[in-house]
């Protein structure tokens, strides 16, 4: 639907014949255009130094000043850029034609003048201008929102880097304050172990033993979860500063099994170790063994008196892949749905860890590029770590 009428457009008329312009003159305003008329060149400048035009109909044959020297002149003026104009010519030739059109003409009208078509040809042309117009109006104003909108954006980044970068000094701050607070826990749990050892030893009765055993055990469950919890700190903001370097598996289970041997000698536990004595991983000697640590003290914990742990080792798929078998109770299905998840209450290894070592495991194998998969097998529970193959050439 139009959004204009024909008393919106202003037309000049540019012709030295009287009768032509008052033919054309009548028609145009019949139709409800305002109208100007020039009888030459010069009056027709005069007309364009005054105002805009939406329209001009040129007669080219005009004593003094051609037509096309006024089409000329009217170009240069950057406001007339875009107004038709719409050539009056009783010359048909080519070459005259291809000369308007070069001069800045959008159009031409033969005489004698068919009105009807004059009149739709004009029509045609002011309802191509108003389109334009009304296109850079759009796109001006599509430019003004794209702006206000760039700016709007600008904005809310910063604000967002603001708060980046004091989401950031927080997450510093927490993990400065975490360590803190671990070290400060271990400190007097060391003195607390340390005098309780020498409490056992000089004092045998027997209800005081089990007592020094009750408060042992719950020192050194406070002290492994300091430490388990400083570590997943660590490796959550990234403060963790890796130290990557080759670790022969021999050694690391020589480690580990003197770790634990107390333990295993007192639940008599049959303990079957897979060698490799030429496999080798890739990676920081700290969280694997920790890493190792924690998943042979979950399986020795659960492991019943003459019970046994196996330890197989493959290499498949560019993989290092390390199965600590046990027959313990293994998982509940709770605890499978729900593995990894930091402080999941209710799901336990049948009795009460609560996740967190395993959380600790997975974000380990995780750093080394790594993964860990847990299930039940036969007789208890299954825990595979997947390192990939050491390379010496690719560090």
């Amino acid at each position: 639907m139009q959004s204009y009428t024909p008393s919106d457009f202003s037309i000049l008329m540019v012709d030295d014949n009287p009768k032509n312009l008052q033919l054309l003159g009548t028609n145009l305003r019949n139709e409800g255009y305002r109208v100007e008329f020039a009888t030459n060149g010069k009056m027709a400048l005069s007309w364009v130094e005054k105002r805009v035009f939406d329209l001009i109909l040129l007669d080219i044959m005009m004593p003094e000043m051609s037509g096309y020297e006024v089409c000329q002149k009217i170009r240069l003026k950057a406001e007339y850029n875009d107004v038709p104009i719409i050539f009056l010519t009783a010359k048909v030739e080519k070459e005259s034609v291809v000369h308007g059109f070069k001069l800045g003409a959008q159009d031409y009208i033969t005489k004698p003048f068919d009105i009807a078509e004059l009149m739709a040809r004009v029509r045609t042309h002011l309802e191509l201008r108003y389109h334009r117009k009304m296109l850079i109006e759009v796109n001006a104003n599509l430019e003004k929102i794209v702006q206000e909108r760039t700016l709007e954006l600008q904005h809310a980044n910063k604000q967002l880097s603001l708060a980046n970068d004091e989401l950031m000094k927080l997450e510093k701050a927490k993990a400065e304050f975490l360590h803190i607070i671990a070290h400060e826990i271990r400190t007097p749990l060391n003195g607390i172990k340390g005098s309780v050892q020498i409490m056992k030893d000089l004092n045998e009765t027997a209800s005081l033993g089990n007592l020094f055993k009750i408060l042992d055990e719950s020192v050194s469950r406070l002290e492994k979860f300091s430490i388990i919890a400083l570590k997943i700190t660590q490796l959550k903001t990234g403060s963790y500063e890796l130290d990557m370097q080759e670790i022969p598996l021999k050694i690391l289970f020589d480690k580990i099994f003197a770790h634990f041997a107390k333990q295993i000698n007192l639940k008599k536990i049959n303990w079957k170790m897979a060698t490799c004595d030429s496999c080798h991983i890739w990676g920081d000697n700290e969280l694997v063994s920790n890493a190792l640590i924690s998943v042979y003290d979950n399986a020795i914990k659960f492991t019943p008196n003459e019970g046994f742990i196996e330890t197989l080792v493959e290499v498949r798929d560019g993989k290092i892949k390390l199965t600590v078998k046990d027959s313990g109770p293994g998982f509940s299905e709770q605890a499978l749905r729900t593995l990894y998840r930091l402080f999941s209450p209710g799901v336990k290894h049948v009795n009460e860890n609560e996740g967190i070592e395993l959380a600790m495991v997975k974000m380990i194998m995780e750093v080394h590029k790594g993964d860990v998969k847990i299930a039940n097998g036969e007789h208890g529970a299954n825990v595979t770590l997947e390192f990939p193959v050491f390379d010496p050439y690719k560090r």
